[in-house]
């Protein structure tokens, strides 16, 4: 498989729906449309930012909490790598392909998909 070969168009749009439907207070469609999310997770392959060989863990608040970041697709993933650069995260950053696995540690909170536009938090 290649890089080029990632395309996520109907998560991108998933994501979305699951932004308009919490601003129009919808919590019904926001967890259907949320759990259509962590289903197609579980099912498609994506770009999964790796350094050093290990997944990129990205600190969230001051306690050990921890993000990973994914992308939908290699225009995603270029935005990333812009956004890691801006903020001198870029050193060491690479990527593998494939689907992503859950992860059981309690400082893990999810994975960040496409840190650098609509992003969105989720574990599977």
């Amino acid at each position: 498989m290649k890089v080029e070969d990632i395309k996520n168009p109907e998560l991108k749009q998933y994501i979305t729906m699951s932004y308009m439907h919490e601003e129009n207070n919808n919590s019904e469609m926001v967890e259907k449309t949320n759990k259509q999310i962590k289903e197609y997770l579980k099912d498609n392959d994506f770009i999964i930012s790796t350094e050093n060989g290990k997944l990129v863990k990205i600190p969230y608040g001051n306690d050990g909490n921890y993000v990973i970041p994914i992308f939908t697709d290699l225009a995603e993933y270029n935005r990333g790598m812009e956004y890691y650069r801006l903020n001198n995260m870029d050193e060491n950053k690479d990527f593998t392909l494939g689907k992503i696995e859950k992860i059981d540690d309690p400082n893990f909170l999810g994975y960040l998909i496409n840190i650098a536009s609509v992003s969105y938090i989720t574990q599977l």
